[in-house]
């Protein structure tokens, strides 16, 4: 017979013995309510209602690094969602990456993230959108790991004159610090 921990909630539920399904069962769940101590865990938890213990203990310890702030929110568990819309340019426009004329009729993509920390339930978007060449896609952030590391290069912009990106520039787009805006959460009329 395996462990509790090994049993997916199909596989308790498909036990022939009542008394012992329904041991199984109520184990489980407290297991299942000890590791959703936390919003970001419950969150995590949710995604995954047949797993069993040992593989949502593994998914937790993977979601937490993969969602973990160093810089922004440090220590916080963030949600990071890289919103990008490409767009025709109607007038020029200034590259925030390099600087370059962005000519009208030409496409551009506009990049402005949303950030929910999860702890906290605050959200923040950029407060400056980039527009940017279409050639600087693959440098967006898409991690709030890579968003963390993208904000120290802009703000310790002379510490990285040698990379490809020219972060002298994004700290002058930017007005020198990587700002962040807190989007108001509206109340829903029921």
């Amino acid at each position: 017979m395996k462990a509790v921990e090994e049993y997916t909630l199909d596989e308790i539920n498909e036990i022939e013995d009542l008394e012992l399904r329904t041991h199984l069962q109520k184990i489980y769940h407290e297991k299942r309510l000890e590791l959703g101590d936390t919003p970001f865990s419950k969150r995590v938890i949710q995604s995954y209602p047949n797993c069993s213990i040992l593989d949502l203990e593994s998914i937790l310890r993977s979601a937490y690094f993969e969602h973990t702030s160093f810089y922004n929110f440090p220590n916080k568990q963030v949600y990071f969602y890289p919103t990008v819309r490409e767009q025709k340019c109607e007038c020029d426009t200034t590259c925030a990456f390099s600087g370059g004329k962005i000519q009208r009729g030409c496409l551009y993509y506009c990049y402005r993230p949303l950030l929910d920390v999860v702890d906290s339930g605050r959200t923040y978007v950029l407060s400056k959108t980039l527009k940017l060449e279409t050639m600087y896609f693959s440098d967006l952030p898409t991690t709030i790991q890579e968003f963390d590391v993208f904000t120290q290069k802009v703000e310790n912009y002379w510490n990285y004159q040698n990379e490809h990106l020219d972060y002298e520039c994004l700290n002058y787009y930017f007005g020198g610090t990587v700002r962040l805006l807190e989007l108001k959460k509206g109340r829903r009329k029921v």
